[in-house]
């Protein structure tokens, strides 16, 4: 039975990812430097202490905030490329993120500060400062939302 599960996980996920695209509707654009909002899924991983695992990340889908509309994906490898490039790195301004943990009862949210990066075939392991929530384990399906400003970004 966990069809129907999985429908109301992709329900939660996409209800959440347009909240956060709304609010990033209201943040004035910088043509120059654009706002990208990132979504990371995972079909497992864990956090314990201060290293979130994700596994079995086929990809990175992005956004930007108006007037640029930008949308697409990314190879991991890009992602990673792009950690230590420009003057708003990831490296230089560590972002914010929201892991969703989609579960039977819902998704459980834990904000988190992403320090650096690894990648191993696809799993991404993040070094991670927990700023809201709790989460020690093991996790099945989830979603990474990533919200920065990289100039440094390779699209192509």
């Amino acid at each position: 039975m966990k069809y129907p599960f999985k429908l109301v996980s992709i329900g939660i996920s996409v209800l959440f990812l347009g909240v956060l695209l709304s609010n990033a509707e209201q943040v004035k654009a910088d043509s120059t430097n654009p706002s990208y909002l990132f979504a990371l899924s995972g079909k497992s991983g864990s956090l314990y202490g201060d290293v979130l695992t994700l596994n079995g990340v086929p990809n990175v889908i992005y956004f930007t905030d108006r007037p640029e509309r930008k949308a697409g994906n990314i190879s991991l490898e890009k992602f990673i490329d792009s950690w230590n490039k420009g003057n708003h790195s990831f490296k230089a301004d560590p972002p914010n993120a929201t892991l969703s943990i989609l579960n039977k009862d819902g998704a459980l949210n834990v904000v988190v500060e992403l320090m650096s990066v690894e990648q191993k075939s696809s799993s991404l392991h993040f070094k991670v400062v927990e700023l809201e929530g709790k989460v020690n384990g093991k996790f099945d399906d989830a979603m990474l939302y990533v919200d920065a400003r990289l100039d440094g970004l390779i699209l192509n």
